[in-house]
């Protein structure tokens, strides 16, 4: 790379928080998600108190390049950064290669400097500044929405439609975004964890998410109920001209068939009426084929989200670690909900 093209930019190691206009510069970027927003910043360093480490390309005092990061500092799992935490994926926003070049210099240095053991990337994209070997692969769903409800039909599986009109029948929809119905959400994703034998995270990160994006309009949540209970429900949230389906949750009993895929329909009425072009239903793991069956029945692309881990020390990728589960979502399924809710508390903030 030459010196005069370097000197045409300027890389800065910023605090979102501290740029009153972030989401003006992000949403002017090509490929920005919802992870990329000041919302999901305020989220994660508000909940788990990560160091913002954003790694920002200026060209004519315009950001044009942007690599997200926090620095996780942990005893139980070491120093390290992460893009992003606690997020589906993360992609690198980069005007060029050369770009990506200067930011790939600019963040091994930071890590050195700083002792940091090793960079956490997640990606669906493969224009990353390194060239990554894969620590682990999930999915991820996309559904491009259009304000004519027939034609997104059209592309809806056979087994959805049928779930549809079924549960129709048995369920009452209801659109919530209150402080109330934050508290009803957790509690099924209390339940929810449970039963895939996992801690719930904490209740102050829900909290979180109300605050900064659900009382904020940038989001909200579809309950379905029975007999005035509600049983299940589905988060989302927006950030220009996309959605992001993040979180579903339900009891294990007497759920009607279909009350996700009713909840799901819902959403994508509103907002593709509402003129949003893309509804994303963010990550799923490769072994959770019922979760793959489910997105792709509503129509939805398939692409591929790739995490990669580099060791600053050895300057090269860890080796592959796929197996996300075993014998302690056995043990977590044992356990009641209180006691998940502070396992949960406890060690969230070190799993990043």
């Amino acid at each position: 790379m030459n010196d005069n093209l370097l000197s045409n930019f300027t890389v800065k190691i910023i605090n979102p928080l501290d740029i009153p206009n972030w989401n003006n510069e992000i949403l002017r970027l090509t490929d920005y998600s919802f992870f990329h927003s000041l919302e999901w910043t305020l989220v994660l360093a508000d909940t788990y108190k990560y160091k913002p480490v954003y790694f920002c390309l200026f060209k004519d005092n315009m950001i044009s390049s942007v690599v997200p990061a926090m620095e996780i500092n942990s005893k139980l799992t070491g120093k390290r950064l992460v893009s992003l935490p606690f997020s589906d994926f993360c992609e690198p926003l980069l005007g060029s290669i050369d770009e990506s070049e200067i930011i790939k210099e600019n963040i091994i240095n930071y890590c050195t400097t700083n002792n940091l053991k090793f960079i956490e990337f997640r990606t669906s994209e493969t224009k990353f500044p390194f060239e990554t070997q894969n620590f682990r692969t999930d999915l991820r769903h996309i559904l491009n929405l259009v304000p004519d409800q027939s034609e997104l039909r059209k592309n809806f599986s056979e087994n959805t439609k049928r779930n549809i009109k079924s549960s129709i029948k048995e369920l009452i929809v209801k659109e919530e975004n209150s402080k109330q119905a934050i508290k009803n959400f957790y509690k099924l994703q209390c339940v929810t964890r449970k039963k895939h034998g996992l801690p719930p995270q904490p209740g102050s990160f829900f909290d979180n998410i109300y605050k900064h994006i659900l009382s904020q309009n940038k989001g909200t949540m579809f309950f379905a109920y029975l007999n005035g209970k509600p049983l299940a429900s589905l988060m989302f949230f927006t950030f220009g001209e996309k959605v992001l389906y993040k979180f579903g949750a339900s009891i294990n009993e007497n759920l009607p068939k279909g009350a996700n895929h009713l909840l799901m329909w819902e959403a994508i009425k509103k907002y593709s009426a509402e003129g949003y072009k893309e509804l994303d239903l963010g990550r799923t793991e490769t072994n959770h084929e019922g979760l793959r069956r489910f997105k792709l029945g509503f129509g939805a692309e398939e692409r591929i989200i790739y995490t990669t881990r580099f060791d600053i020390r050895t300057r090269s990728f860890l080796p592959p670690e796929t197996n996300t589960t075993g014998f302690h979502n056995k043990i977590f399924k044992r356990l009641p909900v209180p006691v998940l809710r502070v396992i949960g508390n406890t060690l969230y903030k070190y799993m990043g």
